[in-house]
């Protein structure tokens, strides 16, 4: 571990990877979080859930396992004050798991395409376990107890009512028609809601929550494994590689021959191709398709393992065709010369605004990067 994944790579780089990895933890510490309610224990878990995970591993590639672990120590202190043990008990049967898995690939130099099945492997086991720990804190019916605790929240925070009719104002929550004309009711320094209307959009958040958690989890089981799976390994070696290279330069390190690079800065790159040729071959891209459209019509039986079943397949096509997606993107704007900040940037945007998917689907379709070779005709034998 101490020549791949050494404990300091440099010292300009620990400090600037703890202070980058540690910040958005410390910011949940600042006093006053308590007057946003569960806002920013919901942010946390969203930053834990979604990119803690790949960012310790980018920083133990860029800047050397010292500062991934000042991140997540961070990361620990602030779950702990803020959710608890249960919390700190969740996030760290998901996190760590990823960790280790992603060192010993790492360490034992497994060629990348195994690297990358063992992490989305580690990401599915370690989210079923969050799952399987929830159900039983919740007493086995996660949903709904999750849809009560929301609703008990807002009825009890001194903002609750500001935050209904907001949800209200966004048409996510519903409220009847014989109480929308006196919902609010003027006091002194403002508004607040009338009790029929409050327990009305009360009963419409704990429905609002209840369907949510059962049409993301299966979904996000499936998504987040294969989508943080591979940014645990793509950029960490990459830019990981990137760093290396720029030291190798002020260090006046380089190798003669620079088609022999990885090797020769001795930076573990695991035999990864090149991100703008990824593609999926044509045989196993029809057969992702008939898994996409076959999710996304299960999804709307009234049969809940039908359902379930529609969401894992849609959920799992959708997550393959957004790599193969953002591969397009970074192609083209290769292509184009485009800064590598960019590069970046305009992948996340386009997956935010749920675009990559369609990309994906089109370059696969239509061959647009001319990757897959055309079918050979078959001989003639009369």
């Amino acid at each position: 571990m101490k020549d791949q994944l050494p404990l300091i790579r440099s010292t300009k780089s620990f400090i600037a990877g703890s202070v980058l990895t540690a910040l958005p933890f410390l910011f949940f510490l600042l006093p006053g979080q308590a007057l946003m309610g569960p806002l920013p224990a919901i942010y946390a878990a969203l930053i834990i859930l979604f990119l803690l995970p790949a960012a310790l591993c980018l920083t133990a590639m860029v800047c050397g396992t010292g500062a991934a672990a000042v991140g997540l120590a961070a990361a620990a202190v602030a779950v702990g004050v803020m959710m608890g043990a249960p919390g700190l008990t969740l996030a760290g049967v998901y996190v760590l798991p990823v960790l280790a898995a992603f060192f010993a690939v790492i360490c034992l130099e497994v060629p990348f395409k195994k690297g990358c099945l063992i992490l989305i492997g580690m990401h599915a086991v370690g989210l079923s376990l969050v799952y399987a720990l929830a159900q039983r804190m919740a007493g086995g019916d996660l949903y709904t107890v999750a849809g009560t605790a929301a609703a008990d929240y807002l009825e009890n925070w001194e903002m609750g009512d500001t935050m209904l009719y907001s949800l209200y104002s966004m048409g996510l929550i519903d409220l009847s028609s014989d109480l929308a004309d006196s919902a609010l009711q003027r006091v002194l320094g403002g508004y607040r809601l009338s009790a029929a209307a409050r327990a009305d959009m009360l009963l419409s958040v704990r429905g609002l929550i209840t369907t949510l958690f059962r049409q993301l989890v299966p979904n996000l089981l499936v998504s987040q494994s294969i989508l943080g799976g591979v940014c645990c390994m793509v950029p960490p070696l990459r830019f990981g590689f990137l760093a290396e290279e720029k030291r190798a330069f002020l260090r006046d390190d380089l190798p003669e021959d620079r088609e022999a690079g990885p090797q020769k800065i001795r930076f573990p790159d695991l035999g990864m191709p090149p991100f703008s040729q990824w593609h999926l071959p044509r045989g196993i891209g029809w057969q992702v398709g008939v898994a996409l459209a076959a999710g996304y019509f299960l999804r709307m039986s009234d049969n809940a393992v039908m359902n379930t079943a529609g969401a894992l397949l849609y959920a799992g096509a959708t997550s393959v065709f957004t790599i193969q997606g953002a591969a397009t993107v970074n192609f083209v704007q290769k292509a184009r010369g485009s800064r590598r900040l960019w590069r970046v940037v305009v992948p996340v945007l386009l997956h935010l605004v749920s675009l990559l998917t369609i990309i994906g689907i089109f370059d696969q379709i239509s061959n647009f990067r001319r990757l897959r070779k055309p079918p050979e005709p078959k001989e003639d034998i009369l």
